[in-house]
């Protein structure tokens, strides 16, 4: 039976999409302080360190929820988005206009490197997260290996 059910999820690369409602809360929030931030001609202001720390909390608690599907890769993704957002907040805060765009683009590089990797798009326009096999929670992954 496992070897049946292995060669029905492992080939080219296995995705395994499931969803989550805090994951997707995360991405509303994020989405809401991106939005304003790309409204503004200069990310600088009291405004734009709040929203540069809305991102930053976010990316802090998409730290834990990537570690606890094993997945490393977005885990570096998620720790580069907190750093941008960090680096915002203190441009935002001194007024560096320059340095608050600069790091305004890593992180919509960072936004975009997880998209492309780690969303797939539904028939019915919605989103799943995309999971490959070496990447279920720690729980699935015992789970699987004691069938």
């Amino acid at each position: 039976m496992r070897l049946a059910l292995l060669l029905l999820i492992v080939p080219a690369v296995a995705v395994v999409a499931e969803e989550y409602p805090e994951f997707v809360s995360m991405m509303k929030t994020a989405n809401q302080a991106t939005g304003a931030l790309s409204k503004m001609d200069k990310k600088t202001g009291p405004q734009a360190m709040r929203d540069a720390e809305r991102l930053g909390s976010v990316y802090e608690e998409m730290i834990p929820f990537w570690r606890g599907r094993n997945a490393p890769a977005a885990v570096k993704i998620a720790e580069e988005g907190k750093a941008a957002a960090a680096q915002l907040a203190s441009a935002a805060f001194a007024g560096d206009a320059d340095r608050a765009e600069a790091a305004f683009k890593t992180i919509g590089g960072t936004c975009k490197t997880c998209h492309d990797t780690r969303r797939e798009k539904l028939a019915d326009g919605k989103y799943r997260i995309k999971l490959q096999l070496t990447e279920r929670p720690y729980h699935a992954l015992a789970q699987l290996s004691s069938d």
